[in-house]
């Protein structure tokens, strides 16, 4: 089952690796995640406060403080595969199933869902009358004290939200890079809400992206791939075949392509790219890797064999920690990570 997460705080990009001859790579799943689906626990959303994970094998998500202790569980959710979607702060959060019922408060001191979300796609929210939501060809902003805006889109399925780790800017992508009269919009949040910023871009040719903390560093991915600085359009200069996934900070990003060989063996290559869209370092992998950026962009940590490499802007290892199988920063040099039984944990890099 294919588990569609909206991650908050946080960009991920899921790398499945190894090294022999290639064949046609495989397309990338429909959201960013943090691992393929179904390979082991995943974080899903993130924030200083606290981690939503999601573990196959207790067949649940599950909603933990920053101090590591279980606020909640939810299993049919899990079952469901719901989308997971953190309030102000994890683990608050909503669970919305894609059957369409009223979507599900996971909040110590109960919330009540926006008016009218049974049904949607709930992309963001902060309470009732700070939400984002789509329906079928329309996305719907509601903003605090605030008539709620309306913006035309081509549907809502497949259709991406991804916010910067500071969840002060975001845009609307679609997974399909075919997706004919198409556009990705950008958005910014005040203090009623978002706000769409009138910036729009072609979808066609992208099938995913990531956005750098305060937005002004955006990476769009697929055959159309390329950098947005400061709105400024930057080709993204890599060898690699085509730029499938990404993770970004402010100072530089990470992307990669994946693929299965004839063999049936994984593959990645990850490359580093400064803000001018040019490769700093590659690293290969021949085990399945995920990757995650620190909110500035002169860290990465590469997951992989049980381990989390944390590397600089230039590719060079910096450090290791042993027992993780997942990874994510929660806010600059915080990094909270998952041991083999979906249980938290966090380092403080410095």
């Amino acid at each position: 089952m294919r588990r569609r997460v909206a991650l908050a705080g946080l960009v991920v990009a899921a790398v499945l690796t190894g090294g022999c001859a290639a064949v046609e790579p495989t397309r990338p799943s429909a959201q960013p995640s943090p691992a393929p689906a179904g390979t082991g626990p995943m974080i899903v959303a993130v924030s200083p406060d606290g981690v939503v994970v999601a573990d196959p094998g207790s067949g649940s998500y599950r909603g933990y403080s920053s101090r590591g202790e279980l606020r909640w569980t939810d299993r049919e959710a899990y079952r469901r595969g719901a989308d997971v979607v953190c309030a102000a702060r994890c683990p608050d959060a909503v669970l919305s199933a894609p059957a369409g019922d009223v979507p599900t408060w996971r909040r110590p001191m109960g919330h009540t869902v926006p008016e009218g979300a049974a049904g949607k796609r709930m992309l963001s929210v902060r309470g009732p009358s700070d939400a984002v939501l789509a329906e079928g060809g329309w996305l719907t902003l509601l903003r605090k004290g605030a008539k709620r805006t309306r913006i035309p889109i081509s549907g809502a399925a497949g259709l991406l939200w991804v916010e910067d780790p500071a969840r002060s800017a975001a845009l609307v992508a679609y997974d399909d890079p075919d997706v004919v009269g198409a556009d990705i919009h950008w958005f910014r949040r005040d203090r009623h809400g978002w706000r769409p910023t009138g910036r729009t871009a072609p979808a066609a040719g992208v099938w995913g992206a990531c956005l750098a903390d305060g937005g002004d560093l955006t990476v769009l991915t697929g055959p159309g791939a390329r950098m947005l600085v400061n709105g400024r359009t930057v080709p993204l200069r890599t060898d690699l075949r085509v730029a499938a996934e990404c993770a970004a900070g402010r100072d530089g990003a990470v992307v990669l392509d994946r693929w299965v060989d004839e063999r049936g063996v994984r593959h990645t290559a990850v490359r580093g790219v400064g803000v001018d869209g040019r490769q700093m370092w590659a690293r290969e992998f021949a085990t399945e890797t995920t990757v995650a950026a620190d909110p500035d962009g002169r860290r990465f940590a590469l997951v992989h064999d049980g381990t989390a490499e944390i590397v600089d802007a230039r590719g060079r290892t910096t450090s290791r920690f042993g027992g993780v199988v997942a990874a994510a920063f929660a806010g600059k040099g915080e990094l909270v990570t998952l041991d083999a039984g979906a249980r938290p944990g966090r380092l403080e890099l410095g």
